[in-house]
């Protein structure tokens, strides 16, 4: 999914529903072309250290904690999160695109 690619909230439900939202805490991040990606973050590393790691990253939302169900098949198929989150997703990127410091989103 790519954000300057005229994207579609079935997309956004593909990328969350891969995830496994038991096997730790995930990172929905957006990099400097648009691409968009859901990360685990190791148990090891912060979301800040996490940052610090991807130098292509623009934006950033607040870590979705494991057992939230902020991502996985129940997340996928929640359509009053999907839509909040693509809206946010969308409307954060034009505010951030081409600036120099990541954009962070807290929920």
């Amino acid at each position: 999914m790519n954000l300057n690619d005229n994207p579609a909230l079935q997309q956004l439900r593909e990328l969350v529903r891969q995830c496994d939202d038991s096997s730790g805490h995930h990172v929905l991040w957006v990099r400097k072309n648009g691409d968009v990606e859901i990360s685990r973050v190791p148990a090891d590393r912060s979301p800040a250290e996490f940052e610090e790691t991807h130098p292509d990253m623009q934006v950033r939302f607040e870590m979705f904690l494991a057992g939230n169900e902020y991502v996985g098949s129940d997340a996928a198929d929640d359509d009053d999160w999907m839509s909040e989150l693509f809206e946010s997703l969308r409307n954060r990127w034009e505010q951030a695109r081409g600036k120099a410091t990541v954009e962070y989103i807290d929920y």
